[in-house]
């Protein structure tokens, strides 16, 4: 018991608040997986592997079927790593056929994203001012992460959606499709459109939500649980009718309006207010929250190394790009 004391003397007052913070979370809401959890075995996952027809037996056979369908693929040159085609196979429900489609559509869309931010920079120290992007740290009922995307913190008289995108794009790449847990389990969104304004509204043109949704939503080996967007202004409709038609069905049924008039009462219906910070209803406090942009250097060193791979016409160009700088 001393023992243990001694340590917790030894933390920062940060850490101090972290591990009390958790301490409690473990107390109080267990039902919660932590953000942080990578083990696909446990029993509150198992379920899920289930849902997607996940097995020994069904990854080492369609493993095989994707691969050769890509070694005889032509014109391209595919990562052919395990650990790569199973987000593929996971988010297809391991239907080969089907995860092959969406490999084919992924790699087509990176030439989209070389096509855009070939001659593109962002200056690390504009990169690491964005703070807009946040995990709750601990996941929802159906095991799915919680990211929070907040608006207001993000000045379009000073960067671009394309700079804004290029952030979440690695995001995505690093802190969600590459852990197995998030494969299986998905992501849920939470979008803040608290500050939206005029300089927003004329930085989100039709051409760079095309490029963001057909990328992060119709190419990417992610599972989209739901999508809840909160403070949502007036002119938010004339946003959606634009874009509507670029999400599956399936997406558009996920995707959710929430009022604070009822004192967040809907939203707490689909996420609990106990995984939620307080400008929300819930129970977090903002500190508590974490933020994703904290190693944009290694983050884009990790997805170009992945971009590598892809359309054999492009490859050079796609192996000399680099964004921040």
């Amino acid at each position: 018991m001393f023992s243990h004391f001694h340590d917790i003397l030894c933390f920062s007052s940060r850490s101090l608040t972290h591990y009390i913070f958790k301490m409690q979370m473990d107390k109080s809401r267990s039902p919660f997986l932590p953000y942080e959890a990578t083990d696909i075995n446990d029993p509150l996952v198992l379920p899920y592997q289930k849902e997607i027809n996940e097995s020994p037996e069904t990854r080492a056979r369609c493993l095989e079927l994707l691969r050769q369908e890509l070694k005889n693929a032509k014109d391209l040159d595919p990562c052919l790593d395990d650990d790569f085609l199973l987000q593929f196979l996971r988010v297809s429900k391991f239907d080969a056929k089907k995860a092959f489609k969406r490999l084919q559509t992924y790699y087509q869309q990176y030439d989209v994203l070389l096509d855009a931010y070939e001659k593109c920079s962002i200056p690390l120290h504009k990169a690491q001012s964005f703070n807009h992007l946040f995990f709750s740290p601990y996941r929802l009922k159906n095991n799915s992460l919680l990211l929070i995307v907040k608006n207001k913190p993000v000045d379009y008289r000073k960067c671009t959606f394309g700079e804004r995108f290029y952030l979440e794009l690695l995001t995505q790449y690093n802190l969600i499709i590459e852990t197995p847990l998030n494969q299986i389990c998905g992501a849920t969104f939470l979008f803040d459109f608290d500050g939206f304004d005029i300089h927003a509204l004329l930085a989100w043109t039709p051409g760079w939500l095309r490029t963001s949704i057909n990328f992060s939503v119709n190419s990417a080996p992610l599972r989209v649980k739901a999508m809840h967007v909160v403070n949502a202004p007036p002119i938010f409709s004339y946003i959606y009718n634009m874009v509507k038609l670029l999400f599956p069905k399936k997406i558009r049924e996920r995707l959710f309006l929430h009022s604070r008039n009822d004192g967040w009462q809907n939203l707490h219906a689909s996420i609990s207010a106990d995984i939620l910070p307080k400008q929300y209803g819930g129970n977090i406090c903002d500190e508590n929250l974490i933020r994703c942009l904290e190693n944009v250097e290694e983050m884009e060193r990790k997805f170009l190394k992945s971009f590598a791979f892809g359309s054999i016409k492009n490859q050079h160009r796609r192996k000399s790009m680099k964004v921040i700088c």
